[in-house]
């Protein structure tokens, strides 16, 4: 059966793009107090129980009320059978409360973790989106970074080859001036 400190020491790995770990904790914290009430409502009941089927142990034992009301014995036995029969059906109802409650607050626990999940993986959906438009423009000025760089040593080599030769012709001239 899990306990309510199990739910506390549970310990999750954590992985790149995995869920919110605070909000994972957060949850945890939720069922934890819950399952903690549910717990103490339980006891209460079952202590309730106790409490009813020793009275009726002790009026059957001291021929309390019931007795003392019943003319004859199998009417005394009848009636502390009615009253033990009242007290099973109160300990079944009161059992029975206690299952449903606690599928309630399962199920609650189980559509919280699904809506948890959903928006999680909306969340990591939109990340995801937004970091591949930022990579896609990352590329493009990578690209243009690179074109620029193309075009520009294009025009250095130009502009060097043009200085290289018209530093040759001035040396042809002033050699031909001699």
């Amino acid at each position: 059966m899990l306990s309510a400190e199990d739910i506390v020491n549970k310990q999750f790995k954590t992985k790149r793009d995995g869920y919110d770990p605070d909000d994972v904790d957060d949850f945890l914290d939720e069922v934890v107090k819950e399952l903690r009430r549910i717990q103490i409502e339980n006891d209460g009941l079952n202590q309730k129980v106790l409490a009813t089927e020793s009275r009726v142990a002790e009026l059957q034992r001291s021929g309390g009320p019931i007795a003392a009301s019943a003319t004859v014995g199998t009417a005394e036995t009848g009636t502390s059978s009615q009253l033990l029969q009242l007290a099973r059906k109160l300990h079944d109802q009161h059992i029975q409360e206690g299952y449903t409650e606690r599928d309630r607050i399962i199920e609650e626990g189980k559509n919280h973790v699904t809506r948890m999940l959903a928006e999680a993986e909306l969340r990591q959906r939109n990340e995801i989106n937004v970091l591949d438009q930022q990579r896609i423009a990352v590329e493009r000025e990578i690209e243009r970074l690179k074109q620029f760089e193309k075009e520009y040593r294009q025009h250095l080599k130009q502009h060097l080859e043009k200085q290289l030769a018209d530093l040759a012709n001035s040396g042809q001239e002033s050699a031909n001036s001699f």
